[in-house]
């Protein structure tokens, strides 16, 4: 009697492991946990900051309604949006499979980066500070070049020298 994978088309190898539920049984288990940690706690700092701000403003919104009616509701919609906005920060961070999937992707990439050491770092810094000196007087030097130039053709009309070493009363 055929098996179900060769009547399918797949072959005859061993069935393919079936992935377990995103976190198990319970709202707040994670997905795929012990994996991707420092990316997950980033992103969720990161993301509650925005939250917290985001009900800061709402709060303050509220309270500039100056409606005594409203005293229960100016503090009760900003919880209710802040425990949402958490819970939907912490199913994106900790149990949907995509962004879980890229965010241990992203640590591990980030695991092969071949960070610079500080005398690197310094020495590049050095590099670059004297290159932009060097472009700043290279620059200078041909405004001074074109100034003394159109000046001399009568196109501009500056008496630089008299300007930059005071010779002239202007």
């Amino acid at each position: 009697m055929p098996s179900d994978e060769a009547s399918s088309g797949q072959g005859s190898g061993p069935a393919p492991a079936s992935l377990p539920k995103p976190g198990g049984s319970s709202p707040f288990s994670l997905y795929k946990s012990g994996q991707g940690t420092y990316v997950r706690w980033g992103t969720a700092l990161g993301t509650g900051v925005i939250v917290v701000g985001a009900a800061q403003f709402l709060y303050e919104q509220l309270y500039a309604l100056e409606n005594t009616r409203w005293q229960i509701w100016q503090i009760l919609i900003p919880v209710i949006v802040l425990v949402a906005l958490a819970y939907v920060t912490f199913w994106m961070v900790g149990r949907k499979r995509a962004m879980v999937d890229f965010m241990i992707a992203t640590e591990g990439e980030m695991k092969k980066v071949n960070w610079s050491s500080r005398q690197e770092v310094i020495g590049a810094t050095k590099v670059v500070i004297v290159t932009m000196l060097l472009m700043g007087l290279l620059l200078f030097i041909a405004d001074m070049i074109c100034i003394f130039v159109f000046s001399g053709i009568g196109i501009i009309k500056i008496d630089l020298i008299s300007k930059l070493f005071g010779g002239g009363s202007s």
